[in-house]
Formats: structure tokens, sequence, C-alpha cells
């Protein structure tokens, strides 16, 4: 069975409900959750004035975050 992908246009106003699509759409929103919940912490303390490693370890982290949360 195919990975879900949310699809912000659905349901379509004044639409009948359709089972299958909801369900699709709560399947998608859960496996964003669950995809977000494999991200560490980065647990990093920034020193005054920020080094080029901690400010690379913050760019790196978002990129991640990024990466984890862009739909396939």
């Amino acid at each position: 069975m195919a990975t879900p992908i949310l699809d912000p246009s659905l349901p379509a106003d004044n639409s009948p409900i359709v089972s299958g699509e909801l369900r699709a759409q709560f399947q998608a929103i859960a496996n964003r959750f669950a995809r977000t919940s494999s991200i560490n912490l980065l647990e990093l303390t920034v020193s005054d004035s920020p080094t080029q490693a901690e400010v690379q370890a913050i760019a790196d982290k978002v990129d991640e975050l990024i990466i984890t949360l862009n739909p396939d």
C-alpha cells in the first residue's frame, strides 16, 4: 500500500464525507509526526559569540528537520 500524502485541499468544502479520503489524510498527518519523533535534540550550548562550528551544527540540524518534513 502506498504511503498517504497529505492533501490540504481535502475534503473539499461542502463535499460528502468519504471515509477512505479522511482516513488517508489522518494517516498522512500521523506519518509526519512519526518522522519528526526520530529527530534528536541538538543539545548545544552556544557561546557568546558563537563559533563557526556551533552555527554549522544549528544549520545541519535545520537541514535534517527540513529533509525529514519534506513530503515524499
